[in-house]
């Protein structure tokens, strides 16, 4: 109530009217357990129409990273030279047209300008030339079965509908409370992960009035007595 004084818009996605969905300016009624399918058609839409946040995908997610065409794994230092590390990736540096390793210490990315698209190619250091990709050309792939109307046919909530809570959440900062409800779910991981996903797309990570929670008011107490 405070936020929506403040000048914030509360959508409510749950099966049931209930009394949070009574107050919120929109209520999006998704099948129980279709979470995921919502959340990844919102995704779809975000990087169909460009409403990523490109600088923040580039900088502070692993959508950059170059993956193996052959093995689908991600591109790594000891692939390219001897005794390298399993733990530096690659990105693809649009300033100079080469793989540039990613930072480990820093997620600063210098003078590197990853790029997110394309298909490319490394050099092993057995001489060998792979194709590569980044994991947001693979994303893109997969969010293909998840159209606004492949989506909606999951998740039970109209296409347009879809495409405006996606388009709310590029233009504005936005917060997921999850309360303990997808949790219960089976591969309730997956749903929150896919939260997480158009979060990240549109730079809603560490900045006030943005991120994801999860809250539950009833069996914190209790559990804390039974571990005595």
């Amino acid at each position: 109530s405070e936020a929506r004084y403040k000048g914030a818009e509360v959508v409510t996605v749950a099966p049931d009217v209930s009394p949070s969905a009574i107050h919120a300016d929109y209520h999006v009624p998704v099948r129980p357990g279709a979470d995921a399918a919502l959340a990844l058609g919102m995704a779809a839409v975000i990087v169909d129409e460009e409403l990523y946040d490109a600088e923040f995908v580039r900088e502070q997610t692993d959508l950059p990273l170059l993956v193996r065409l052959d093995n689908r794994r991600y591109v790594r230092q000891s692939d390219i030279h001897e005794r390298g590390r399993e733990d530096v990736f690659y990105v693809f540096d649009g300033r100079t047209g080469q793989p540039a390793e990613a930072p480990r210490d820093s997620l600063s990315l210098g003078s590197v300008a990853p790029v997110l698209e394309g298909r490319h190619s490394v050099t092993l250091k057995d001489g060998e030339a792979v194709d590569v990709t980044t994991v947001f050309e693979l994303l893109r792939e997969c969010l293909r079965d998840y159209t606004p109307e492949k989506a909606s046919e999951v998740a039970g909530v109209h296409p347009d509908v879809i495409r405006n809570l996606a388009r709310k959440v590029s233009a504005k900062r936005t917060r997921v409370l999850l309360g303990f409800n997808s949790g219960k779910q089976y591969h309730g991981d997956l749903m929150e992960r896919a939260m997480c996903l158009f979060l990240g797309l549109t730079g809603n990570w560490g900045k006030k009035g943005t991120g994801i929670i999860n809250w539950s008011a009833g069996p914190w107490p209790g559990m804390a007595t039974s571990m005595k």
